[in-house]
């Protein structure tokens, strides 16, 4: 896997003390031109060994709660009025995304009747016989729009930098990632499949939950870095009559990713979607978190066996598992450009389910980007004299075209 932590790596394992006296089991020494190096301890999966650890687990409450009140754009820059429990919010998000690109987040507002809702609907699609999801594939490819059924995506291909630069091809990927998928982009185009009730209604209601849900986020984000709290809203959003609506790169996509059937031996290789970064902003995930009950169950959860892996910037990978109520949150390459490797995009995968796993995987993600018109270059709060910009200024339409290319050969 070539797309490693090199030459802008700012991540180093360390064991030992912090220092003052305190034993760390794992954690980061994080170098920053600008703040020197400082140790960034990470938490320990559940259950584990000091030496196991987890994709951090953020309660954003407090924040969306601070941001309700209206604040004013300023309410970030130079530490604000931000009340201090929604300050701490901010901190621990920027460390997260430092270190390992990703977190799980509660306390987020999304109704639950919203998710289970959406679930259903996707289970209720992938459900219908071929012939009939295939009236919804427009031939555009995946993430245009529409269904593409499984073998069209080959996300390994797209392993790169940030910039998109040193594209792994596909002499060197894995084979065609096990799912099939159906995406929504927007009301007036998207080609929505017949005799199903209410499906577009419900895929629309949880697009909008997406929308407002990613508003939090990149306004979390600002303050994170010492923005203005509205930093990135005009770049990503309008306000129209009905409500706020996604003017950047937004994407909602139903994933399905089938179990073995019995006696079936996967190519070499293949896993349920190979390493790769996202592409854009942010990815706003709910991962199947139940087997047995509600997708929204608070205690018990049995998910399906083969889920999703997250790559340490030390190379090691590590199991990212539902959380109750939880959505992950990842950043994408154009994140990791805008701040400079501030935030970090880091390889993620779905693994193969075991031999004698009965369950499939459906997986909801909203996939965002910046308008296509928005130049992506270092933020004035992540680059300075002792860190100039590592990335040449780029358009969203111009990387993701990239990616695309490489992901749908």
């Amino acid at each position: 896997w070539p797309r490693a932590f090199g030459p802008n790596s700012q991540c180093v394992a360390v064991k030992g003390s912090n220092g003052e006296g305190k034993a760390l089991g794992r954690a980061f020494v994080r170098a920053t031109p600008m703040t020197g190096a400082e140790v960034v301890e990470m938490p320990s999966a559940p259950g584990a060994g000091s030496g196991a650890i987890a994709v951090p687990v953020i309660d954003i409450s407090p924040f969306l709660a601070a941001e309700a009140l209206a604040l004013g754009a300023t309410a970030c820059s130079g530490g604000g009025s931000l009340p201090e429990a929604a300050l701490d919010v901010a901190r621990r998000w920027r460390q997260a995304f430092a270190c390992q690109g990703f977190v799980q987040i509660v306390g987020h507002a999304v109704p639950d009747a919203a998710i289970e809702e959406t679930y259903g609907a996707a289970r209720r699609f992938f459900s219908l016989s071929a012939a009939d999801k295939q009236q919804c594939d427009l031939g555009l490819g995946y993430i245009a729009k529409g269904y593409a059924t499984q073998g069209m995506e080959r996300v390994s291909a797209t392993g790169s930098l940030p910039d998109g630069s040193d594209m792994l091809g596909t002499e060197k990927a894995r084979p065609p990632d096990r799912l099939e998928s159906f995406v929504i982009r927007n009301r007036s185009a998207d080609e929505m499949p017949g005799g199903l009730d209410g499906f577009r209604e419900t895929v629309f209601g949880y697009y909008d939950e997406m929308a407002r849900l990613l508003r939090s986020v990149l306004r979390l984000t600002a303050c994170s870095l010492d923005l203005p709290m509205d930093y990135f809203d005009e770049k990503h959003f309008r306000e129209e009559i009905e409500g706020l609506r996604c003017s950047g790169d937004c994407a909602l996509k139903l994933a399905f990713y089938p179990r073995l059937e019995e006696g079936e031996t996967p190519p070499p290789g293949q896993l349920r979607y190979g390493e790769h970064t996202d592409y854009n902003g942010f990815t706003l995930l709910w991962q199947d978190h139940n087997t047995c009950g509600p997708q929204t169950a608070k205690s018990d959860l049995k998910p399906p066996q083969g889920g999703l892996q997250v790559q340490l910037p030390t190379g090691e990978w590590i199991d990212c598992p539902p959380v109750p109520g939880a959505f992950v949150v990842n950043a994408g390459d154009l994140i990791q450009a805008w701040t400079n490797d501030v935030f970090l995009a880091n390889p993620h995968r779905v693994l193969m389910p075991p031999p004698g796993e009965a369950h499939d995987r459906i997986s909801l993600a909203f996939f965002t980007g910046p308008k296509s018109d928005v130049v992506v270059e270092a933020l004035p709060t992540c680059c300075g004299p002792d860190r100039p910009p590592r990335y040449s200024p780029i358009t969203p339409d111009e990387h993701v075209a990239r990616k695309l290319a490489a992901s749908n050969k």
